[in-house]
């Protein structure tokens, strides 16, 4: 009778287990790396240099950059807190967070250019910011998938 009873109690365990929805966190360690280390100092030189900006202004604008970049993830939480569903949380939409992204990293790009005296108007600051997203798009191609495909940016100049 005990065997009867173990066994029982055994299967009934392992329905239990099986009943137990298993969530997979979609954490993607690329997405933290593009969030938090997208503007790397050679490729924002090489983009300013080709956009006729002060070569004195590299540094203070790559120290910027480096600084706020850390603040990425916390925008995009905020930038995505009403949205349902929300595309960063389980399951991860992939095609919505890179377009979001993109515009996250744009917005802080403009704040680093606007903070120095280096651009006239948006048009410049977002020319300046699609060289460096085209040198990147392999990363960020890498992270989403075809989904990022439709944001690749023309070829410039």
């Amino acid at each position: 009778m005990p065997t009867y009873l173990f066994l029982f109690i055994l299967s009934f365990s392992f329905r239990l287990i099986e009943a137990i929805p298993t969530v997979v966190p979609d954490n993607i360690p690329c997405l933290v790396q593009l969030e938090t280390q997208f503007f790397t100092e050679s490729v924002v030189n090489q983009a300013l240099s080709m956009y006729d900006v002060r070569q004195e202004l590299w540094l203070p604008i790559n120290q910027y950059l480096k600084v706020k970049n850390r603040e990425v993830p916390e925008r995009m939480k905020i930038r995505t807190a009403f949205m349902v569903p929300n595309p960063i949380e389980y399951p991860l939409k992939r095609g919505p967070t890179a377009k979001i992204l993109k515009e996250v990293l744009f917005e802080l790009f403009y704040e680093a250019l606007k903070a120095y005296p280096t651009i006239e108007g948006n048009q410049n600051a977002e020319l300046i910011f699609q060289y460096i997203f085209l040198q990147k798009f392999p990363e960020y191609l890498n992270c989403f998938g075809p989904e990022a495909l439709s944001l690749k940016p023309k070829n410039l100049i």
